[in-house]
């Protein structure tokens, strides 16, 4: 005997058929929603910075760096190489030679012509607050993070790491530095006892004294490494003086970070009377160092750490 469907039972299973469809539909349409919202919201990420808020591409893949100090070292250390920096006659700083091989040397300079830099298509710029005109300029045009040079370096290294989204990996460094720091520090102490410190680097004209704060050259010795200053140091990053001006410093252990060792004004402070007056030239702990560009970044810090520590700690 046939069994024939109640004519009611297909209709209540088509409508059971239509609902799941549009429910599995709607299903799609919602998690489709949710994954463009999220590649939307990965695109780019809100970076504050000294002027203002930046959007900047999630993982920027053609950074150009604008700055007078090493800012690109913190790029490298975080595993980020930059597309662009600028170098002194064309010559990268001697502590990134070979992590900056293959990138675009620009000339420094104190003002810069925004349509060279738009020539380059950076898809994320980072500058100094010295380049304030161009910010103005470029800005709305192209992902732009500025960073204040000054006060301290571990301050600027984050901000640099954060811009291109490596913000952990900078803390990380951060972290490592200040270990290895700690363990040469207390060794160098340990033997220099109470003897006293003061960085200077001779400059083409006149003589830099390096004071206590607000430097990343001080921050290194007093703050890092805790060593003893010399009396009468500036409170701040440092003051310029003359030969005679050397007077007033008499420290155990001087830390030269002289970049020009050579020329008139060089032989001038080194070969004269006040020069040869103080204790460390003549007890022979004027400690030269190569790495000269004030650590301003993580790789020159470390590498600044390991000749002091094998300057101080081999005599």
């Amino acid at each position: 005997m046939k069994k024939f469907c109640d004519p009611w039972s297909i209709v209540f299973m088509l409508f059971l058929l239509i609902l799941t469809g549009c429910g599995k539909g709607e299903e799609s349409s919602t998690v489709a929603f949710e994954q463009k919202e999220k590649e939307q919201t990965e695109e780019t990420r809100t970076v504050e910075h000294l002027f203002g808020k930046a959007e900047v591409p999630a993982e920027p893949k053609k950074v150009v760096l604008l700055s007078h100090v090493s800012w690109e070292g913190s790029l490298v250390s975080v595993g980020v190489k930059p597309y662009a920096v600028m170098a002194y006659d064309n010559e990268f700083p001697p502590h990134l030679t070979q992590e900056l091989e293959g990138v675009k040397a620009l000339p420094y300079a104190d003002e810069i012509n925004s349509e060279e830099i738009v020539k380059l298509d950076p898809d994320l710029l980072i500058i100094s607050d010295r380049y304030k005109p161009l910010y103005d300029q470029l800005s709305e045009t192209i992902p732009t993070v500025v960073v204040e040079v000054g006060g301290d370096w571990k301050e600027d290294h984050l901000k640099v790491a954060e811009a291109v989204g490596k913000l952990d990996e900078g803390k990380k460094v951060i972290e490592d530095l200040e270990k290895e720091a700690e363990d040469i520090g207390k060794r160098v102490r340990e033997k220099t006892g109470e003897e006293t410190f003061m960085a200077v680097a001779i400059n083409k004209k006149d003589i830099r004294v390096f004071g206590l704060t607000n430097h990343a050259t001080n921050s290194l010795l007093f703050d890092d490494l805790k060593l003893t200053p010399a009396e009468n140091l500036p409170e701040d990053f440092g003051e310029n003086i003359s030969i005679e001006g050397l007077a007033k410093y008499n420290p155990d252990n001087i830390i030269d970070l002289t970049f020009f060792n050579s020329g008139e004004f060089y032989d001038s402070v080194t070969q004269g009377e006040v020069w040869k007056s103080l204790n460390a030239v003549q007890n022979d702990k004027v400690h030269t160092l190569s790495t000269t560009w004030g650590f301003w970044d993580p790789i020159e810090r470390q590498k600044g750490l390991k000749e002091i520590e094998s300057l101080l700690l081999s005599e």
